[in-house]
């Protein structure tokens, strides 16, 4: 197919989605038309690069592969979190599991779009491996991780049970790079962590916004009843579902909003509040935030902070607040695009700005400063409400 060949099939694409987004939309007919064709215009020139790669360079290339990667280039100067996927990638992402799952027992981080082991789990394969924390991901099964989106590199650490997985890890002061070979096993993960303080004091960490983690902590704190104040360790949760953010910020709020969700232009898609039944008393707050805590866990402390019911300890949050929606195309690839994002009840913007604390406390290796710090607010607190009740004769 020559270059005039492939305008003309660009051309009807083009045409064709235009006219679809348009009558969907109801965008302006000027303004769409106008966008329209410096599209139309610049797509001629996508053709001849295509036409001038199919008759002049020195291999063979597959027209599919051609058109995936300019569809990658595309999505790729829009935003960190927009991605195009290619049918074998996007039918692994979509086969995700919830809950238990086969892995190899690490929790990551990004760091300068490299992925950073930060936890090994108990009794996993990562456990009884030479990996340590700290070390940094830089290919799997020889893929470099420069070649994979976010979500493949999430999914390509699960597996069947049995199956390996290699890591070529990079290690702080050492000059080489040193492969891993895991088997992959069954884990359990659970999303809560949590144990009993001093001062009836509960202390609840939430390691992910994973499904049902809402109701698991609303049945954990019905079973301590006699809590008088909460310690909310939000750091390094990297989020997850969103309608569990808005669930758990319900559990503590009485009414009013909790986050705001919106989209181009400006326009309010969704506003969430808070339901008056169901809560938990109102004892005061401690969340415990940093640079891992993102997305789902953001809206979280966000909207605590706002509202005045918590007051939060450690480092400015990563701000990952925009919302993506994932789109199947008709050759079974598949597009994510963001399309709005969340602000909190105040009309802050989470999105690349983040939540700052309160009181901004960083971690040592030795103690936990911001916990700590976070418990004599607490303690302050509830001497203050003694001291009232005293006073008014209760």
């Amino acid at each position: 197919m020559n270059h005039l060949k492939i305008f003309k099939v660009l051309l009807f694409i083009i045409s064709g989605f235009f006219s679809g987004v348009i009558a969907t939309l109801s965008f302006n007919a000027i303004a769409g038309n106008a966008a329209g064709e410096i599209i139309l215009n610049k797509l001629e020139i996508l053709a001849q690069v295509f036409g001038q790669i199919e008759n002049q360079y020195i291999d063979a290339i597959s027209p599919t592969k051609l058109v995936y990667s300019a569809a990658k280039g595309v999505v790729s100067a829009l935003d960190e979190h927009s991605a195009f996927f290619t049918p074998d990638e996007f039918n692994e992402i979509i086969n995700i599991t919830e809950g238990e799952y086969a892995g190899i027992g690490i929790e990551i981080d990004w760091e300068n779009k490299t992925p950073k082991i930060i936890t090994i789990l108990a009794n996993s394969p990562a456990s009884h491996s030479d990996l340590k924390v700290g070390d940094k991901i830089v290919a799997i099964d020889d893929v470099a991780i420069a070649d994979l989106a976010e979500e493949l590199v999430l999914k390509k650490m699960h597996g069947p049970v049995g199956s390996k997985i290699t890591l070529s890890i990079e290690r702080l002061k050492e000059n080489t790079i040193k492969k891993i070979t895991l088997v992959r096993s069954w884990l359990r993960v659970s999303p809560l962590i949590s144990r009993n303080l001093n001062d009836n004091i509960i202390y609840v960490q939430i390691k992910t916004f994973s499904r049902r983690v809402s109701f698991e902590l609303k049945s954990l704190l019905a079973k301590t009843s006699d809590a008088s104040a909460m310690v909310l360790d939000l750091r390094g949760d990297p989020g997850g579902l969103f309608d569990e953010a808005v669930a758990i910020a319900d559990l503590f709020l009485l009414e009013g909003p909790i986050v705001t969700v919106v989209g181009r232009n400006g326009v309010t898609l969704e506003r969430y509040h808070a339901n008056i039944q169901g809560n938990e008393p109102q004892y005061p707050i401690a969340v415990l935030i940093d640079n891992g805590t993102a997305s789902a866990a953001e809206i979280v402390a966000g909207s605590l902070t706002d509202r005045n019911r918590a007051r939060l300890f450690g480092s400015k949050t990563y701000g990952k607040g925009s919302v993506q929606n994932i789109l199947n195309l008709s050759d079974g690839s598949g597009l994510k695009l963001t399309v709005a994002r969340y602000y909190t009840p105040s009309g802050k913007t989470i999105d690349k700005q983040g939540i700052s604390p309160h009181e901004v406390i960083q971690k040592t290796a030795d103690k936990d400063e911001p916990l700590d710090a976070a418990l004599s607010w607490l303690h302050l607190q509830l001497a203050q409400v003694r001291a009232e009740k005293m006073n008014s004769g209760q």
